[in-house]
């Protein structure tokens, strides 16, 4: 047996541990939670270094939620469903992902769609077999068949046109 396997898991105090954790990334209550509990803490240490943490406004599930709806819109790409998913996987309540994507403004999937097929999926729209991916990238994006045939549609016109 090796020395550290005889180091307890939980000799970093839990509070500290947090402090690490939402310095390396910004977590949900839940996540934090969770890896806290992972980590070898009991519940109430975990309960006791959450509540310092809202406290001191260092953990906030609202400002988590907004921060990640805006970084899934603009960086990924997703859309409001697909961003309700990774939410929830993340353990953040149904009413704060709600008002996260209310609080978007000038989000339209139409624009966002045709933005990723002109720079990201361009190229694939030459074959069926490409189109088709395209499609179920969009679809994994959380956009729906709609919003997808009506930008493919538009870019397709709009490639024919320059044509």
């Amino acid at each position: 047996m090796s020395m550290r396997s005889h180091i307890k898991k939980t000799a970093v105090p839990c509070y500290d541990k947090a402090m690490d954790l939402l310095a390396f990334r910004a977590h949900s209550r839940a996540e934090l939670e969770r890896k806290l509990l992972e980590r070898g803490y009991t519940e109430d240490e975990v309960c006791d270094a959450v509540k310092r943490l809202i406290n001191a406004h260092l953990l906030d599930d609202k400002a988590y939620a907004e921060r990640q709806t805006e970084l899934m819109i603009q960086g990924k790409g997703f859309a409001p469903r697909r961003i309700m998913q990774e939410l929830r996987r993340r353990g953040v309540d149904g009413d704060t992902i709600a008002a996260a994507i209310d609080a978007v403004e000038d989000y339209d999937p139409l624009e966002t769609i045709s933005a990723m097929l002109e720079r990201k999926f361009a190229r694939n729209l030459n074959t069926e077999q490409g189109r088709r991916r395209t499609v179920n990238a969009l679809v994994r994006m959380g956009y729906g068949w709609s919003d997808i045939r009506r930008a493919m549609s538009n870019f397709k016109e709009e490639e024919n046109n320059y044509e």
